[in-house]
């Protein structure tokens, strides 16, 4: 039966924002405007193939459901939300954004943080209208109709999704074909060639990195299986079917984009999800049993075909490669080149030329003196120590930006190493001395200083879980310095220590950047602040809560009910991929708009509730 007030057009919005901005890929060019920085490559030039655009959709897309809702609110007076409901999702709503805003207003970098950029394209824009949108799909999806377009249409975008990731899984990749090419290249005047990172066979789908399929189909997997029914009609059958082949297609894609975090948060949604069934197992055992039997079944199956995905990531977790380094750390300060070992030994380095010839002085914390011998073979320096004869030191002149500096190179050979250092003499008349200040010869041959950066945790396992050991216990130290206010939306990488030069070329790193944490909750912790990591948690938390009350003591469910249990499991399942992962616009607007659907399909179950008890 159709409702009095129905929002069709706000529903169609809604699917557009979750079926269509995640595939949307198309290259676009613009200035870095980082060039100035010592850890960043002189180049001012890049390309975007999978955030930009999507990002501006989404843009365009949220102000058409503002406008409708505005709309709304002039010329329709009946079918609001009610206030009460509302308040428990507006209050930590409403405290994210203006914690995200006033991080914009002061951040160092305010274009990067108003309108996003390098490598992220998730600016305050971009965060303000995953507000509007979580908060329009609540206000505007009132009834059953809306819910039924929003599903309907998800599952429509979710299958195109998974026909391209699919694809990819067994080696056809449309972004490789011609049409693909053409798609990519059609912002651009000037066409473009492409390489690609991931090899044949990998899934990327349209969302940027294999790591974010794991996120989608985490996100996603119970939502649309959600839509499977035991229903004859027609209408539900096809709808059925299509979803188990989708539900299918999105395991191809997991498996395919080799996601370990994907599988977790999938594990996690199906643990959410027996919990909830606790009531039902002990009422109707039975089905619960052959359930169980077959997902044994299919994951014994899966683990045995992908074998090799299973035990590199598991490997990667439990049994991450050992630290290779010798030196753990430089900091160049008055005059003098501190080098911490990786025992945590300090060894003190001053190299002066005199008529010609370096003079090298070394000593450790407690004055011991260490001498140098030329090795004329190696034509380089050797400690007579065994202590530090994993060092060793070459003199050499540095080009950097037109000059010439003298400077050495150190080495470790036992792990391949080196750290090409310049030297800047200053000269203080006061004293009648010159001082010599170290400078480290950056990958892109610029000089920057040697500063001391701090660490936390994670010291003998910096390549756990892919080398996040290295970038958290250079994260978790910033939370401190960004708990009030955060250094502004999409500035994650000039609040993260990209000049750690030694780290970076320890962990090999070496010439590359750390753009995100790969840990959603470090990434909001320091971009918009830990305050507003409180809040953004507490949203999702009320959520959860009322969504858990309302759904576990069930033992029959409409399908409403069930939609609402898979937006459940598929927002937590999300979440918990984001201890691995970080916020996208790839996947982000589908979760901030589920999460809003959820809470309208809530609502709406809960009215249906009332009123069925109203009626006895």
């Amino acid at each position: 039966m159709k409702t009095k007030n129905q929002n069709i057009i706000g529903a169609v919005l809604v699917v557009l924002i979750v079926s269509l901005v995640p595939l949307v890929v198309s290259a676009f060019k613009y200035e870095t405007g980082m060039a100035e920085y010592a850890w960043f490559s002189g180049s001012t030039v890049r390309y975007d193939f999978f955030l930009f655009w999507k990002g501006q959709l989404l843009l365009l897309l949220c102000a058409l459901m503002a406008f409708y809702a505005a709309l709304k609110c002039l010329l329709v007076k009946e079918g609001m939300p009610d206030s009460k409901l509302e308040k428990k999702y507006i209050i930590p709503l409403a405290l994210y954004a203006v914690l995200a805003f006033e991080s914009t207003i002061f951040s160092k970098h305010t274009d990067a943080a108003v309108r996003g950029g390098y490598e992220q394209w998730e600016g305050m824009l971009i965060l303000g209208a995953y507000v509007a949108v979580l908060f329009f799909s609540y206000w505007i999806l009132q009834g059953a109709v809306e819910l039924r377009i929003v599903a309907y249409g998800l599952l429509a975008g979710v299958f195109v999704m998974t026909l391209i990731g699919g694809m990819q899984a067994f080696g056809y990749d449309f972004f490789r074909t011609d049409a693909g090419k053409a798609v990519m290249n059609l912002m651009l005047d000037n066409k473009l060639d492409f390489t690609f990172n991931f090899e044949k066979g990998r899934v990327y789908a349209t969302l940027y990195n294999p790591n974010y399929v794991g996120s989608y189909v985490a996100l996603l997997l119970p939502v649309i299986l959600s839509l499977v029914s035991g229903k004859r009609k027609t209408s539900a059958v096809f709808v059925s079917v299509v979803s188990v082949i989708t539900s299918a297609l999105l395991l191809v894609m997991l498996f395919g984009s080799q996601s370990l975090t994907g599988c977790i948060g999938v594990a996690a949604s199906l643990v959410l999800f027996l919990i909830l069934m606790i009531p039902n197992m002990k009422k109707k055992p039975l089905p619960f049993f052959i359930g169980g039997v077959v997902c044994a079944v299919v994951c014994v199956f899966t683990v045995f075909c992908y074998q090799p995905l299973f035990e590199y990531g598991i490997n990667k977790m439990f049994h991450p490669a050992p630290n290779n380094q010798v030196i753990r750390s430089m900091e160049g300060k008055d005059g003098t080149l501190k080098m911490t070992m990786d025992n945590g030994d300090v060894l003190n380095l001053k190299v002066n030329i005199a008529e010609g010839e370096y003079r090298y002085e070394a000593t450790d914390e407690k004055g011991n003196s260490y001498n140098l011998y030329e090795d004329e073979t190696a034509e380089r320096m050797k400690f007579s120590d065994k202590k530090y004869q994993t060092i060793e030191i070459e003199e050499k002149k540095i080009e950097s930006k037109n000059q010439t500096y003298n400077g050495f190179i150190i080495y470790t050979p036992s792990t391949g190493r080196s750290y090409t250092i310049a030297m800047q003499g200053e000269k203080y008349e006061e004293a009648g001395v010159n001082q010599t200040e170290y400078r480290i010869v950056t990958p892109f041959y610029k000089l920057d200083e040697l500063r001391h950066i701090e660490t936390f945790g994670f010291e003998d396992n910096l390549h756990f879980g892919s080398r996040r050991g290295f970038i958290w216990s250079r994260t978790l130290p910033l939370v401190k310095k960004y708990i009030l206010q955060g250094s502004g939306p999409n500035t994650f990488i000039y609040a993260f220590p990209n000049d750690d030069y030694v780290g970076m070329v320890n962990v090999g790193y070496g010439g590359s950047l750390v753009t995100k944490p790969h840990n959603m909750f470090l990434q909001i912790a320091i971009q918009t602040g830990g305050i507003s990591l409180l809040a953004f948690l507490a949203i999702f938390v009320i959520y959860f809560v009322e969504s858990f009350c309302m759904y576990f003591r069930k033992t029959a469910y409409r399908s409403s009910e069930i939609f609402g249990i898979g937006i459940l499991l598929g927002t937590f399942g999300y979440l918990v991929t984001g201890l691995a992962n970080d916020s996208t616009v790839c996947v982000a607007p589908v979760y901030w708009c589920l999460l809003g659907v959820g809470m309208a399909v809530n609502r709406y179950n809960r009215n249906r509730e009332e009123k069925k008890e109203a009626n006895k």
